[in-house]
């Protein structure tokens, strides 16, 4: 299939991409990973518990579904270690063999670290591993009907090896914590609690992995044209950042410096959850969307909803994804 949209951009003439679905639908599609070496795209389908791999040499899609866990949030190739992966699922980190020949009789599962110890309603979220391959990861509290409680959530820095391995609490009282990402010169952490709809920047120090001076750079309030929720974000080689709008049936780009809108892209479904570039030379951005949220007629009039996109022609690349070094 084959979709053409006008991207809106602020200073200059509108011009084409392409939107195409690249999947099949699944219920939630989360967490979007795209792994060079492999030349393979990872996502979750987040409350059936599946992780998911998709080709981009055979456009074939493998799934691995994790047993008694009621969410997965996100998948992690580990660096320099074939088929190997940081798994975030409920309130646990794993270690998860997955063969590349998908056999899941040979797929192993090994419990890393859990945290929110005294919060059992609470679930990994969002994720992605900094330069040094520490893995940040945020939680929310999730009520029985798939709701979020307000303020129960936090956002950890997982880091060590083996026995030492260690989940540090760097911010607290998030209701979603949600998508992140580095400047080019990883001095600055931009990340997202979706509910404020505000995307915020830390001071990032690289070595030591700490953060301070947040700041508000990007509020939707003062943009009244803009629906939903900022959900998962990416940023590109010039170190702009690119939103899905949770909701909003768009992608927004911005300049984090500036704190200006540059781009939307209006999307063919409603309820869009993260992004990230990818594909021979990181020039296509692949989107997850939802169904969760669509009722039967809603479903009918979008079948695509659930399925990853890949917006082409964006003039934009974007950069290196960093592996977990756990």
């Amino acid at each position: 299939m084959f979709a053409c949209t006008k991207l809106k951009q602020l200073s200059a003439k509108a011009r084409s991409v392409s939107i195409n679905p690249i999947t099949d639908p699944v219920q939630h599609s989360e967490g979007p990973f795209w792994h060079t070496n492999t030349q393979e795209l990872y996502f979750v389908d987040t409350f059936n518990g599946t992780l998911c791999r998709w080709s981009y040499k055979d456009k074939k899609t493998q799934s691995y579904h994790l047993e008694n866990h009621d969410s997965v949030g996100v998948i992690i190739p580990i660096k320099d270690k074939k088929d190997y992966f940081l798994v975030a699922a409920d309130r646990n980190v794993y270690n998860l063999y997955w063969p590349s020949d998908d056999n899941e009789n040979e797929a192993k599962l090994e419990h890393l670290i859990t945290v929110d110890e005294s919060k059992p309603k609470n679930q990994f979220n969002d994720g992605k591993a900094d330069s040094k391959g520490r893995l940040w990861l945020g939680t929310l509290t999730r009520n029985g009907d798939l709701s979020v409680a307000p303020e129960g959530g936090s956002l950890y820095k997982i880091s060590g090896f083996g026995d030492s391995l260690m989940a540090e609490e760097m911010e607290r009282s998030l209701s979603i914590s949600n998508g992140l990402d580095w400047c080019p010169e990883y001095k600055k952490l931009y990340h997202i609690d979706s509910q404020t709809r505000k995307i915020v920047a830390y001071d990032f120090d690289e070595q030591s992995g700490q953060i301070q001076n947040k700041k508000i750079i990007f509020d939707m309030a003062d943009h009244p044209n803009l629906e939903g929720i900022p959900d998962g974000m990416t940023a590109d080689g010039s170190g702009n950042l690119w939103i899905a709008l949770f909701g909003g049936s768009a992608i927004i780009k911005i300049d984090p410096n500036k704190s200006i809108l540059l781009e939307t892209i209006e999307m063919p479904v409603k309820y869009c959850t993260s992004v990230c570039f990818g594909g021979p030379d990181s020039a296509n951005l692949f989107v997850t969307t939802s169904r969760l949220k669509l009722n039967e007629k809603e479903v009918s009039e979008t079948p695509n909803a659930g399925s990853v996109f890949a917006i082409s022609y964006l003039g934009v690349k974007g950069r290196i994804v960093h592996e977990a070094i756990i």
